[in-house]
Formats: structure tokens, sequence, C-alpha cells
């Protein structure tokens, strides 16, 4: 195989790496209606990064996060991803009391 080739070859799996992620839903699934957002509530946010396919590097977990900003109780748990050309870095962000 040329070079060239091996070159498409990893570039289209590169490319394709960052297509194939997926985030498992929270299991304690509580009614949205029922959180008062007009309290202050504190953020923690946690994160992990990906490079290539090596990693993760770091916690992207719901109980760090809650540890990061001293939440006792988690109201509401969200998710933000981004991708780069090499990097991919996912993090977990929890809002609570």
């Amino acid at each position: 195989m040329s070079k060239v080739m091996v070159l498409i070859l990893v570039l289209i799996l590169v490319g394709a790496y960052g297509c194939a992620t997926m985030i498992s839903p929270a299991s304690n699934i509580t009614d949205i209606k029922s959180v008062d957002f007009s309290q202050h509530m504190k953020k923690g946010e946690s994160c992990a990064s990906w490079v290539l396919l090596f990693g993760p590097f770091g916690d992207a977990s719901i109980v760090e996060a809650a540890k990061d900003a001293g939440i006792k109780k988690v109201n509401v748990i969200d998710y933000k991803t981004a991708w780069y050309v090499f990097v991919t870095k996912r993090c977990v962000v929890v809002y609570g009391e």
C-alpha cells in the first residue's frame, strides 16, 4: 500500500472518530417543572479530554462535578462536548444546593 493510501486511511479514521461518541442519560430523571430556577444554584463542572484515540484524561463524572462546587443535592445535570481537530473535551455540569 502506498504512503498516500495510508495517509488517506488515517485521515478518514481520525475524522470519523469524532462522530462515534455516546453519552448515556442520567438514570434518576426528575420532572423539570419541580426545579425552582428562581433560586441561586451552585454550579460544578468536571471534564475529560481525549487526544486522538487516547484517553480519557480527567474524570467527567457527576460526583466529581458536585464535589467541585460543594453540592449536596443535585437538581440539574447537563453535558457539553467540544470537538477540535485532534482533541475531544466532554464535560458534566451539575447545578444544585
